[in-house]
């Protein structure tokens, strides 16, 4: 094929394959007139491709834009026949149409060389007009790295590297066949032809960029294998001697990876967050080779990947240990001026994430030292309790229940500020520090610590006197803290403070973009969903819970146009109706089971459009509460029925065997005689053929009604009933119960 020939060809198809309405009239111009060859061949393929763009009318194919995009050098010239080496080539287009590009420009070239494409048979050819590189997939990988969202993103990145593998070894295997040398060292070869074919070979080899973008797509993964996956391919970088090294963006986007912190194995976080600091001190020793240096982003990952671990004290002592170490660096670089080969620690400077991650450790060290504190006082004035004797809070102890703790993170926070003032360029309070604090006050307040909602409301007030600064304005995370803090303290003014709050969240909020001129406008953030939930649960930590309050307040949601509840809401309002019920606060007895039940039944309705969905434990609790309602009245029975057949089939949850062992227990005390039988009848009989009858079900039956037992003549009797003469138990009916909780023939005769 000839040079002019296979470069129309080629333009032809990366003008075709590409959606017509990205490609702006001033880069058509760009492609077809940024040349400088004199070739004949070359003129006619130019020629060939203004002909192609003349035909395609832009009113039809094209829309007026004013971004242009560059086309790059290639060697010392612009090469407008690969405009896929422009980093903007397709940039806003989805990853599927960069495939459909793809793979249409390998199958138009394999037609040209007269070879049929196939992913095992990638068109290859050493005639200098071949133009293709890995390049080609390296953009397919770009538009994946940064598509998460799509399903499956990271499993077609593999797909498309291991296919440019597959290119490139197929090109060096016929290289190797051709002209009987490796081609390594033969691109210098004074062989013109020789080095030319090299150069083809070398040109389809995937580059560092390549393998970076598929542990992108895996770093930015939710995927469970996420980090197994990012590190395996930083490691076929590391141990192939195939593979180009790795850079510092390699290791900076495994770090990611390993610090997002992904699935609820403490353990496994931990060990995460110690490999994570391994490979930030390999690239800090003097055998680390300077272009995998770290860099500010690199310690943070580590820092983050530290503050991942919730349930370790020794976070903080490791974070600022990280801290300290940046801010040695960070004057070491100041002192060098970047000579004796360390110009990379100009790179290293903490910022307002450094110190803001720093704040968040210590914010653990004082919740964890707080949560022990408060168990060894409850623990303490129950035992004074228990002796008739007044109970009081241990000022010996006080010193460990977090206050230290929380007072280094409010240093850093004032820290931050003073290096702000001083002109720190990359060093801002923030309203992400600021709720750091808050939500370290939250985490802190208890009904032994009612001084931190107080303190949490005068940290939000200066955050309202400082909100000319943009950065500190305080948003919904601001409030919902200190709401928060008002429901863990449990005080008798706590719902009503929490509660005072929303309110000036919602009749404060006037926004610029709702038409209030600047005077009359606020920068109160509007409620969310969790904020009405932290005010539902200031209200469930009362003494006595106000269910009907909590329901109201669902009723707000659902009436208002800015907030939806969410499962979290309903669950909490059937919650309130439960607790209600087990308090005897309503006039009927079992009419809160009721108002819960019907929660539940709206809230199994609301599954069905996606947005919100029960717990399993929702309809288990209704059952149990009915079982231990003071309540004797068929209302009772009705609604265990209900929620339990909803279970078992409306819902996407599997029944139990408590299910089984509370209805059981509501029968019993509810129904009489005949109607007792059958129902105990039917009900062992449907738990048989589940394979759930437990040894808890059996001995509840032969017992008796709760807090009534059978005499021993009716325990006989439903023995024989339910059980027949054989004391035994087909493997049959307890085939899905935890070999412990199986029954025996002793349970039988339990209470004989």
């Amino acid at each position: 094929m000839t040079s002019s020939a296979c470069s129309s060809r080629l333009g032809a198809i990366v003008l075709r394959s590409r959606p017509s309405h990205l490609l702006c009239r001033r880069q058509c111009r760009c492609i077809i007139s940024n040349t400088t060859s004199s070739s004949h061949h070359h003129n006619y393929s130019i020629n060939k491709e203004r002909a192609l763009v003349k035909r395609l009318r832009p009113s039809d194919h094209f829309h007026a834009s004013t971004q242009s995009r560059s086309i790059l050098l290639f060697g010392n010239q612009f090469d407008e026949r690969r405009p896929w080496r422009d980093p903007h080539f397709m940039k806003d287009d989805e990853p599927d149409q960069l495939e459909a590009w793809l793979i249409s420009l390998l199958k138009s070239i394999s037609d040209d060389i007269s070879t049929e494409y196939s992913p095992n048979n990638p068109p290859v050819s050493f005639d200098r007009t071949f133009l293709l590189d890995s390049t080609i997939y390296l953009r397919v990988l770009e538009a994946y790295a940064t598509a998460s969202y799509i399903p499956g993103a990271p499993q077609r990145a593999e797909y498309w590297i291991n296919h440019s593998i597959r290119h490139y070894e197929h090109a060096r295997a016929l290289f190797e066949s051709k002209y009987r040398t490796d081609f390594i060292g033969v691109i210098q070869s004074n062989q013109t032809e020789l080095s030319a074919a090299a150069a083809i070979v070398h040109g389809l080899k995937p580059n560092v960029e390549s393998y970076n973008a598929v542990i992108e797509c895996w770093a930015n993964s939710k995927d469970n294998i996420s980090v197994v996956r990012s590190r395996t391919w930083l490691s076929r970088l590391e141990d192939s001697s195939t593979t180009p090294q790795p850079n510092a963006r390699s290791y900076d986007l495994y770090l990611h990876s390993v610090s997002r912190g992904i699935g609820k194995d403490a353990k496994l976080h931990l060990e995460r967050a110690q490999q994570a600091e391994r490979l930030l001190q390999y690239r800090l020793s003097a055998d680390a080779p300077n272009d995998i240096r770290p860099t500010t982003e690199s310690f943070n990952f580590v820092l983050r990947a530290y503050t991942r671990c919730r349930s370790e004290r020794a976070v903080a002592g490791k974070v600022m240990t990280l801290v300290r170490e940046m801010e040695k660096i960070q004057k070491e670089a100041a002192l060098s001026k970047g000579s004796n080969g360390d110009d990379w620690k100009m790179n290293v400077t903490p910022n307002t994430k450094t110190y803001t991650m720093a704040m968040d450790a210590w914010i653990i060290k004082a919740g964890i030292k707080s949560a022990e504190w408060r168990s060894e006082q409850l623990a303490r004035n129950n035992m004074l309790k228990q002796k008739g004797l007044q109970s009081e809070t241990d000022n010996a102890s006080a010193k460990e229940d977090g206050t230290k703790e929380l007072e280094f993170a409010k240093s850093i926070l004032q820290y931050i500020s003073a290096l702000q003032h001083v002109g720190q360029a990359d060093v801002r309070a923030s309203v992400v520090g600021y709720n750091t604090l808050l939500s370290g006050m939250a985490r802190l307040s208890n009904e032994l610590r009612p001084d931190m909602p107080q303190k949490a409301e005068q940290l939000l007030n200066e955050m309202i006197d400082l909100s000319e600064d943009s950065n500190t304005v305080p948003d919904v995370t601001s409030y919902n803290a200190v709401i928060k803090a008002w429901g863990r303290a449990k005080k008798l003014n706590s719902a009503a403070r929490s509660q005072y709050w929303l309110r000036k969240m919602i009749n404060e909020n006037r926004p610029r973009a709702s038409g209030y001129d600047d005077q009359q406008a606020t920068r109160i953030a509007q409620p969310d969903a969790t904020t009405y939930n932290l005010v539902m649960d200031a209200f469930l930590m009362q003494v006595d819970p106000d269910a009907a309050r909590v329901q109201d307040l669902l009723l707000e949601m659902k009436a208002s146009d800015s907030v939806s509840p969410n499962t979290e809401s309903y669950s909490k309002v059937i919650r309130a109706w439960l607790k209600d019920e087990l308090l005897n606060q309503s006039v009927v007895q079992g009419s809160s089971v009721e108002r819960a039940w019907a929660n539940l039944n709206e809230l199994m309705s609301l599954e069905a459009q996606g947005d919100v969905g029960p717990a399993p434990e929702l309809f288990t609790s209704i059952l149990k509460t009915a079982a231990r309602s003071e309540g004797r009245g068929e209302n009772l029975l009705a609604v265990a029925q209900e929620s339990f057949w909803a279970k078992r089939n409306r819902s996407r949850f599997n029944i139990d065997q408590m299910d089984y062992v509370f209805l059981l227990e509501v029968g019993m005390k509810v129904l009489a005689d005949k109607e007792r039988d059958e129902f105990m009848v039917d009900l062992i009989r449907q738990c048989s053929k589940d394979g759930l009858v437990s040894r808890r079900l059996v001995r509840e039956s032969v017992r008796g009604p709760l807090h009534e037992e059978w005499p021993e003549e009716e325990r006989e009797r439903i023995v024989q009933l339910l059980f027949g003469e054989e004391l035994n138990f087909p493997t049959s009916w307890y085939r899905n119960v935890h070999k412990h909780d199986r029954p025996t023939a002793k349970d039988l005769l339990m209470h004989a």
